[in-house]
């Protein structure tokens, strides 16, 4: 179990440092007027939080992580909605930075 909670602390400090830095460019664009959407992930059933920014997102993501090492014990549906939403937050931070990149 600590390699897996290792691996998921990863991935969580991976993103961090992206979402901090697109929610950085968000706000910079919407302070020119731009990124005017309610939503980074809208009607999405993964995630519980609704925000236009990433970080609450990360936050929720990493709250379940953190719930599981404390409780040392997980269950597979939870192992896997967290799996999804890293991956989720991984492929549209990646969409994100390659659309900046194209413009």
């Amino acid at each position: 179990m600590d390699t897996l909670l290792t691996q998921l602390d990863d991935n969580l400090k991976e993103l961090y440092r992206k979402a901090l830095d697109a929610d950085a460019l968000l706000d910079n664009l919407q302070q020119q007027g731009h990124a005017k959407h309610q939503r980074i992930f809208a009607d999405n059933k993964l995630f519980q939080a609704s925000s236009n920014r990433f970080m609450p997102y990360l936050a929720e993501t990493a709250e379940q992580v953190a719930a599981m090492r404390q409780s040392q014990q997980f269950n597979t549906a939870t192992l896997q909605r967290v799996v999804q939403q890293l991956k989720q937050l991984h492929a549209t931070l990646a969409e994100f930075r390659t659309l900046l990149t194209t413009q």
